[in-house]
């Protein structure tokens, strides 16, 4: 069987996510909030059994420590990274197989972006705090000091499960602990997002 494959009408992989799917952007070299639109994702080639879908959104290139600039002002790229979670939604019918574009980004644009209908369990994402919680999608936005380009890596997940069994206060670390034993299958797009003036394209 074909494996699994997941492609975007939005960019292709390895190459820019347009600003409009990001949290933030530059404007005349300026930080400004983008329009947080959630990019189009089209997946194929379930594998058989697949019962359930896990989609996320996982940024590893978070740097671990933004105080810690090198002699040119900038978080060094070879600094220890961490991940940070910009989506993920899980219990996804497996008759689903594409989100366009803005399609789960109703809502307070600044404050988790989720789907008009009913699509799994959104859970919170990393831009949460105790002040605020953020569910849903919420895009690219990192240090304009960062010397490395951020990978941001869109995953779908085929399960063998029809449901996880989660609070949708689950963190991710929780979700890959319980989804493990289940997986099928998964495919990944990855897209490339600076908000370093010396990174733009």
């Amino acid at each position: 069987m074909r494996s699994m494959k997941i492609i975007s009408h939005d960019f292709e992989h390895g190459e820019w996510i347009p600003s409009e799917c990001a949290y933030g952007k530059l404007l005349n070299g300026e930080f400004a909030l983008a329009e947080n639109r959630n990019p189009h994702l089209c997946w194929s080639n379930l594998p058989e059994g697949t019962r359930s879908l896990v989609l996320a959104c996982i940024d590893p290139d978070v740097p671990t420590d933004r105080n810690a600039l090198n002699a040119e002002g900038e978080i060094p790229a070879d600094q220890p990274r961490r991940d940070f979670v910009h989506w993920l939604v899980w219990n996804i019918e497996p008759t689903m197989t594409e989100v366009q574009k803005g399609e789960a980004s109703v809502g307070d644009a600044h404050s988790g972006m989720r789907f008009a209908r009913p699509v799994g369990v959104e859970a919170i994402n990393d831009y949460s705090s105790e002040a605020e919680i953020h569910r849903g999608y919420d895009g690219p936005c990192p240090p304009g000091t960062d010397a490395r380009l951020h990978g941001y890596e869109f995953r779908v997940y085929a399960l063998d499960v029809e449901k996880l069994d989660l609070p949708d206060t689950a963190r991710w670390a929780t979700v890959c602990e319980t989804m493990a034993s289940h997986v099928l299958g998964m495919a990944m797009i990855q897209g490339i997002y600076s908000l370093n003036p010396r990174l733009q394209p």
